[in-house]
């Protein structure tokens, strides 16, 4: 049996006032920067990335505990700065990966991105794209699409197409020539009946490629493929369904029994 080595680096990090005591620490495994911690931008954008810097990874037996940041660029974090300066050294560039090399790092670049989509904040986001990945930035464009605002009285989503068209332009992302086809790589619709009788299409598991993810989405709005229900949620209209039962024909039947081409 591994005799467990003892946490001096906890006891370093819950003296300096960076946390009340071990067991909080190793359950937010973070640092959080205080509410009244003064930023400038970008600093002070709602990103969970900016918010919780720092990563903590507990000690395991024979291992210590370690201390990371979620990106690279977080060094310049004023934060950071001040936490380097009370703990006496640099703080590891690369993340705090556990015995088996996991790391919050590259969830982090994803919170980066769905935060400042979700705040409204796309332009923003691109002026901090270092932070994060395309990938993420596109998968984030397909989340904008996909919800609404709770508070959005209109409920048109988190991003407009217009809008998710520009994020894409600048990720340099190539709009595809079949846009029936890119829909269409979404899995078949199904219904959902709740038990008051109410039915919902949910739009389920699309491409893997987040280029094609967002793609999908926006083009799906714009052509009618998706509908929002009154929260604002995105799910196959049924205009949608009509021409996803079509498959790849340039016709199809509407459920009207009206005949209709598949532009």
């Amino acid at each position: 049996m591994t005799e467990a080595i003892k946490d001096e680096l906890g006891e370093q990090i819950v003296a300096a006032g960076f946390a009340p005591n071990h067991a909080i620490l190793d359950i937010n495994r973070s640092f959080d920067v205080p509410r009244d911690f003064a930023l400038a931008a970008p600093w002070n954008l709602p990103s969970r990335m900016f918010r919780f810097p720092i990563e903590v990874c507990p000690p395991d037996g024979d291992q210590p505990r370690r201390i990371g940041l979620r990106h690279p660029l977080l060094a310049e974090h004023p934060y950071v700065r001040r936490v380097e300066a009370a703990l006496g050294f640099e703080i590891d560039r690369n993340g705090a990966p556990n015995r088996f090399g996991y790391t919050t790092a590259p969830t982090a670049r994803w919170w980066h991105a769905v935060d400042l989509i979700s705040a409204g904040k796309w332009r923003e986001l691109l002026e901090t794209q270092d932070f994060t990945e395309p990938g993420c930035i596109m998968r984030a464009v397909a989340y904008g699409c996909r919800y609404s605002d709770h508070e959005d009285k209109k409920a048109a989503g988190l991003i407009n197409t217009a809008e998710a068209r520009a994020i894409m332009r600048e990720m340099g992302a190539t709009e595809p020539a079949d846009r029936s086809a890119i829909t269409r790589a979404f899995r078949q619709p199904t219904i959902c009946r709740q038990d008051n009788g109410s039915e919902h299409w949910p739009i389920n598991s699309g491409p893997d490629c987040a280029e094609d993810l967002a793609w999908g989405f926006i083009i799906g709005v714009e052509d009618g493929w998706f509908s929002r229900d009154r929260s604002g949620y995105l799910q196959w209209s049924q205009l949608g369904r009509d021409r996803y039962a079509a498959g790849d024909s340039v016709s199809f039947t509407e459920s009207s029994g009206q005949a209709a081409f598949a532009f």
